[in-house]
């Protein structure tokens, strides 16, 4: 038979642990949901400005936020900052422009050429993208959450850590897109794969998305 006093000691060790085992869940849970909160976040006000939405806006700092594009979409770079929320672009052709870091949630970009373009790190959630011809953009971590991406192009597009999910209730709408040979990681493909607007076709033939059990 075991001393009382190591039958406490043992017991108060077990306290230890469990409060410790506590403590690890209740900073992750609140990790998870600042992190939650961060993605889902209520924009700042849109500062109205003269040409705020015009062609020429998109050529701002182009060569700094091709280069930058993590400053220039986290806010390290105030100066560089694109915002074009809710701006209509439109049946325009783009080519040579640079969305890299851009603001552009709920802006209209569908039916427009946007082939070749830097795209990395745009936050694009809502946007409408409907019809848009993204051949061989680089959209490397580009928000395209809750976007209407129906009868996009993405062929050769680099799209590694761009996400493809939920935005305000809203899943990203990806029918009738197509992805042949858009660069995607296994773990990309799980997260696009997710999505429940994806014709069949696109799922088995260009992004080979497992069945689901």
């Amino acid at each position: 038979m075991r001393p009382a006093a190591t039958v406490r000691l043992t017991a108060a060790a077990k306290i230890q642990q469990q409060l410790a085992a506590a403590c690890v869940a209740a900073s992750t849970a609140s990790l998870l949901l600042l992190s939650s909160g961060a993605a889902y976040a209520r924009q700042p006000p849109i500062q109205e400005e003269a040409g705020r939405c015009t062609i020429e806006a998109l050529d701002k700092f182009a060569d700094t936020r091709a280069t930058f594009s993590l400053e220039a979409s986290g806010g390290n770079m105030a100066e560089a900052v694109v915002d074009i929320r809710g701006c209509d672009y439109s049946n325009l052709d783009l080519k040579g422009k640079v969305l890299s870091g851009v603001k552009m949630q709920d802006s209209n970009f569908s039916g427009s050429n946007l082939v070749g373009l830097q795209f990395a790190r745009a936050q694009a959630q809502g946007a409408n993208l409907r019809g848009a011809d993204l051949t061989d953009v680089n959209a490397f971590a580009t928000a395209f959450d809750g976007a209407d991406l129906e009868d996009a192009q993405f062929e050769n597009a680099v799209l590694s850590n761009a996400s493809f999910g939920q935005y305000e209730g809203r899943w990203a709408n990806l029918k009738g897109a197509h992805f042949e040979g858009a660069l995607l990681s296994s773990s990309d493909v799980v997260r696009v794969c997710a999505n429940p607007t994806l014709d069949l076709y696109t799922k088995q033939a260009e992004l080979g998305c497992r069945k689901s059990r």
